[in-house]
């Protein structure tokens, strides 16, 4: 799965509540991260340049989404998957949307993001084409229209991993199952890190 370089796509910026940043990790950044990396998340982690949206107000983890190989991989699952009619949860810097709108199995994207700041700072950057529409809404209050049906539902809006994020997801799939398109067989639903969030639960 080749990824686009996110740094050369999404410039740093700043609002009043986010802001992107380019991190350059070193080669000394590389060996401390792995000293501490216990379950190896971090084994294919190399130097280069990163861009992580960041939450400017945050008392605890502040990183919304980056381009780390561990983030990446742990989206591997939601772009093998989709289909059809897809429905994701949170725009994050965008960098599995650009692959998914590629899949020619995919007819439709439509991607719900809640902060407004976060559509104006990355949107403009991504080359989009006519499958992908982006809604800014809470995907908790959102309400698809009558009688549709999605191939694909995929819900990533968490920042880390916590057995609370599991109760989330457990209400998102008991709100969402009946706008899966049961007639498909290859229908998916899934979570960033759901299995992960359960055993933390």
């Amino acid at each position: 799965m080749n990824f686009k370089q996110m740094s050369q796509i999404i410039p740093e910026q700043e609002t009043e509540n986010f802001k992107v940043v380019h991190h350059l990790a070193t080669a000394e950044d590389v060996r401390r991260c792995k000293m501490f990396d216990r379950k190896g998340e971090y084994s294919d982690f190399k130097e280069g340049t990163y861009v992580e949206l960041k939450t400017k107000k945050s008392l605890f983890s502040n990183i919304v989404m980056s381009d780390t190989p561990m983030e990446l991989r742990t989206n591997l699952e939601a772009i093998y998957n989709s289909n059809g009619n897809v429905l994701i949860g949170g725009l994050g810097i965008g960098a599995i949307l650009l692959l998914i709108q590629e899949k020619p199995e995919v007819k439709s994207i439509i991607v719900i993001e809640k902060y407004k700041e976060i559509i104006e700072m990355i949107k403009p950057n991504l080359s989009l084409n006519e499958k992908v529409t982006i809604i800014q809404g809470d995907i908790f209050e959102w309400i698809p229209e009558e009688n549709t049906k999605f191939d694909t539902i995929y819900f990533d809006i968490w920042n880390n991993i916590c057995g609370d994020n599991y109760s989330e997801m457990k209400e998102l799939k008991k709100r969402f199952r009946k706008f899966l398109n049961k007639e498909n067989e290859n229908k998916w639903i899934g979570y960033w890190r759901e299995e992960d969030c359960r055993r933390a639960r």
